[in-house]
């Protein structure tokens, strides 16, 4: 894909915590498009999740900054958990263009979540101010990935695998499908993991592991 300096992709998620999945998502992202740097976004309040127990968000944002620290290109931003209510990708959008303004948005989520939202809020405002870029994850792929009745246009007609795929939104916007390796690491999992006193190691970073023995987390 060609290289675009005036992109910047935001890519968001609970983190609780975040692992070598996010990561390895990250770095693969940011080579795939060429990019300068990547955004992570811890959210504060999933609007998706609203009865799912997360995590503090200020443990999430020290264990999102951890993971990445010393690595260049890789950005955390708390602009999700610094703001009110819960954390909407349309505002989250409209303010990173409002601070760089001519800047195409990247919105990097997996297929799952891409495969509902027209159940987000102003999906409508959010499916047309943006690109996207969609991920695999296990059992996906395919139509799976393609949020029902929304019009979603193929780009390459004869194209027969959604990896590598780019598709057409309302609005004139673009759904991107790299075609990159996805680790089967989940952040529920790892908590279980805690909870039961087994090893975590290889599947977070080991700064992420430290800081979690360090202050205590997952372990009631």
């Amino acid at each position: 894909m060609a290289s675009d300096s005036d992109r910047i992709a935001l890519y968001g998620g609970t983190f609780d915590p975040f692992h070598n999945g996010h990561l390895r998502i990250a770095i693969e992202v940011k080579e795939a498009f060429g990019l300068p740097e990547i955004v992570l976004l811890p959210s504060h309040k999933p609007p998706h999740k609203p009865d799912r127990p997360v995590s503090d968000a200020m443990h999430r944002l020290a264990m999102t900054r951890e993971a990445v620290r010393g690595m260049p290109g890789f950005v955390v931003s708390d602009a999700e958990i610094r703001r009110e209510g819960p954390s909407y990708t349309l505002l989250t959008v409209r303010e990173f263009q409002a601070a760089h303004p001519g800047a195409g948005i990247l919105f990097v989520m997996g297929a799952d979540s891409f495969a509902e939202i027209g159940s987000w809020h102003r999906c409508d405002e959010l499916l047309a101010a943006c690109d996207f870029v969609v991920l695999p994850r296990p059992g996906t792929g395919g139509d799976a990935m393609l949020p029902p009745g929304i019009r979603v246009e193929l780009e390459q007609p004869h194209c027969y695998s959604w990896a590598g795929a780019a598709y057409r939104l309302p609005g004139g916007k673009r759904a991107f499908c790299p075609a990159v390796p996805a680790l089967e690491i989940a952040s529920s999992a790892i908590r279980e993991k805690i909870r039961s006193g087994r090893c975590i190691r290889g599947l977070v970073p080991p700064a992420v592991q430290e800081y979690i023995a360090g202050n205590h987390l997952y372990v009631d």
